[in-house]
């Protein structure tokens, strides 16, 4: 009995572990898969059939009037414990005619991006930094005067 309970919880302990180690995935933004990209056809396919088959764009350019779309996205998968690691990246850039008929479909380089580093510091602002004490203390009767007036009338 005890040795079959020992077995069991070593099959246990094997199968949880096991599940551990499985890749977790995120996809973030709109990963355009190869089967959606051949369903879009240049000089045919209109702005509005673009949104039905592939979504709404990630960025919109704004120095091209709403004539130019980027749709952007990335799958990364995370092992456990380790490092994330970026599995799949695309960048599509879709530009359109005057009439909104879709005129080129251009995949960009992935490899020229750059990871930036956000900068961390605060952004000073005109006036006071007060503390809660002196906002408390600040405000006690400001909102009587008001109030007593009102009952005045």
């Amino acid at each position: 009995m005890q040795k079959k309970f020992f077995y069991i919880s070593i099959y246990f302990f094997v199968v949880i572990f096991m599940t551990a180690c499985t890749a977790t995935e995120n996809t973030r933004g709109n990963l355009i898969s190869d089967a959606r990209m051949q369903k879009v056809v240049p000089n045919e396919t209109t702005r509005y059939e673009l949104r039905q088959i592939w979504g709404p764009p990630s960025m919109v350019s704004p120095f091209s009037g709403g004539e130019r779309w980027y749709y952007v996205g990335q799958k990364t998968e995370v092992m456990g414990i380790f490092k994330k690691e970026t599995v799949d990246r695309k960048v599509v850039m879709v530009d359109f005619d005057d009439a909104g008929i879709v005129k080129k479909i251009a995949p960009l380089d992935v490899s020229l991006a750059k990871d930036i580093e956000p900068n961390r510091k605060k952004t000073s602002t005109a006036g006071k930094e007060f503390t809660v004490i002196q906002q408390f203390v600040g405000n006690l009767g400001r909102f009587n005067a008001a109030s007593a007036a009102n009952k005045n009338k």
